[in-house]
């Protein structure tokens, strides 16, 4: 009896399960790469987050050059 289960199990571990499992591996990682509509969402805010901060950035540097021309050579 164990002559016949432990090839058969073998066998079929190797002609069914394996490619059950590459097979499904695949699929997730297909799923997985691509975005989702709250991950585009999220990287539109993101995105007008930076540039806010940039414009912010770029005024308070216009500010402090208007007030002391010399301020980016000590740094």
């Amino acid at each position: 009896m164990e002559d016949v289960v432990v090839p058969l199990i073998a066998i079929t571990s190797i002609f069914v399960g394996l490619p059950w499992l590459v097979l499904h591996y695949m699929t997730r990682w297909r799923t997985a790469a691509t975005l989702t509509r709250e991950d585009e969402n999220l990287l539109d805010e993101l995105y007008d987050l930076a540039r806010r901060l940039e414009d912010r950035m770029t005024t308070i540097e216009r500010i402090i050059a208007a007030d002391d021309p010399n301020w980016k050579k000590g740094a």
